[in-house]
This record gives structure tokens, sequence and C-alpha cells, in this order.
């Protein structure tokens, strides 16, 4: 008998590549780490804005950056009181 395939069955579709459970898993991890490096806070701006403030524009990236640095120097805080 020869070394190929035996009997008709029906061939199975191959695994997606990468796995679904992979790449939501790699959507979540970089999802928290923009979280937790701030990069996404302007997109929260701007839903949170959107829902709360439609009748006027949001502010654009560079002034949200300049308001969030300027509120970080001026309103420091020791943890205590």
């Amino acid at each position: 008998m020869g070394a190929g395939r035996s009997g008709g069955g029906a061939r199975r579709a191959p695994a997606p590549f990468p796995p679904p459970a992979l790449t939501r898993s790699l959507h979540r991890a970089r999802a928290l780490w923009r979280d937790m490096t701030g990069e996404s806070a302007y997109e929260r701006y701007l839903a949170r804005h959107a829902r709360e403030h439609p009748d006027h524009e949001p502010m654009s990236a560079r002034e949200f950056w300049r308001a969030r640095d300027r509120l970080a120097e001026t309103s420091v805080s020791t943890g205590c009181c």
C-alpha cells in the first residue's frame, strides 16, 4: 500500500489563525495597556463629551493634552488631606 491518505473522509477546514481566543486576549491586553499609560484618555474624553455636551465642540487633541498637563502641574497632591 502507498503512503497517501486512505479512505474518502471529509476534509476539515483549517483553524483560523490566530485563534479567536488569542485575538480577544490581545485586544484586552492592548486596551488595558492604553488605559494604564493614558493613551486612551482623549478617546474617553470625546465619548463622554458627546454624551454630556452634544451642543458644543470638544477640545482638539492638542488642547486636551495641554489642559491635562496644565491640570497635572497645578494640582499637585501629597496624598494627605
